[in-house]
């Protein structure tokens, strides 16, 4: 389904489910970190100008308080475990494109071993915090395959909208 889609309509496609769920992480002292680092992913998408380590250092700031990847250990909550998944498999992914839109030889582990599995891990975290999730999945994928490069305005018009 997805592998027919561009890298901007992928990252449009993660983003734009991410942004559903990010809401429900208000409550989280860690949603403003959730916050800026898909609002860094959704700047990547439209400019291309941010680095692959500029989004994986929001994901890992090498300490151990800092950066998704802890902040979504220590969220004692244990109904944002999904939610976490979701943003963090997100980010993760559009860390992968700038990596690999700048050719970059050397890729942080974590980065390194995403494939086409994270996007069914992803999908399935979704429709486990998401009760309609499969229909939400499914109109926001056919909006953004109508679309060649659909805009972060684009996303977030149509998901409010749905």
């Amino acid at each position: 389904m997805v592998e027919t889609m561009s890298v901007d309509q992928q990252v449009s496609f993660y983003l734009g489910l991410s942004e559903d769920i990010i809401p429900l992480l208000k409550q989280s002292k860690y949603f403003e970190d959730a916050r800026k680092a898909l609002d860094l992913c959704w700047e990547w998408l439209e400019k291309k100008e941010i680095t692959g380590d500029q989004i994986y250092y929001i994901l890992d700031d090498g300490t151990e308080f800092a950066g998704l990847f802890m902040q979504m250990q220590m969220d004692e909550t244990p109904e944002n475990e999904d939610k976490w998944e979701c943003i963090v498999s997100a980010v993760s992914f559009v860390d992968k494109q700038a990596y690999l839109q700048n050719n970059e030889p050397y890729l942080p582990a974590p980065i390194e071993n995403i494939d086409d599995t994270l996007l069914q891990y992803f999908l399935d975290c979704y429709i486990n915090v998401m009760s309609d999730g499969k229909e939400r999945i499914k109109s926001l994928y056919e909006f953004v395959i109508s679309k060649d490069s659909p805009s972060k305005s684009d996303i977030l018009s149509f998901i409010a909208k749905n």
